[in-house]
């Protein structure tokens, strides 16, 4: 339980722009940006990194998101940013984007394999009903 609190803590102590890749004056627009393409990276469903730490790191993206995107959160988050500085090493081990550019191509999940095989056996099931039914008319 008490390490369960802890890193509940460490997530609300991360500087959220650090979390999120972005520099301070970001715009709502480029938050969201790097939310999605950070959460495509990290979700424990698309990733190749282990369970435990893809769940972890995709928890302090959205909170670092939530915190951003709320006015009031980010006038509250800035102002900590002021007065304490925020950590010298990330704790969540996330990367600076020009230290490792996010590639286009990346390998499929196996949730997206499976959704491209049900495509094509649907596709298939539909092809051979469709001829079935064309030879029976005929």
């Amino acid at each position: 339980m008490d390490r369960l609190l802890e890193k509940r803590r460490s997530i609300r102590l991360l500087d959220c722009y650090q979390v999120l890749q972005v520099p301070r004056h970001a715009d709502r627009a480029t938050l969201r940006h790097a939310f999605l393409r950070l959460c495509k990276q990290h979700h424990p469903d698309t990733t190749t990194l282990p369970a435990a730490v893809a769940s972890e790191r995709f928890r302090a993206i959205k909170a670092a998101y939530a915190t951003l995107r709320d006015p009031a959160a980010r006038q509250r988050h800035d102002a900590w940013l002021r007065q304490h500085s925020p950590p010298a090493v990330d704790p969540l081990g996330l990367q600076a984007p020009e230290e490792h550019p996010v590639s286009p191509e990346r390998p499929l999940s196996g949730g997206e394999w499976l959704a491209l095989t049900l495509l094509v056996c649907t596709l298939l099931f539909c092809t051979g009903l469709a001829s079935i039914l064309i030879l029976q008319q005929s």
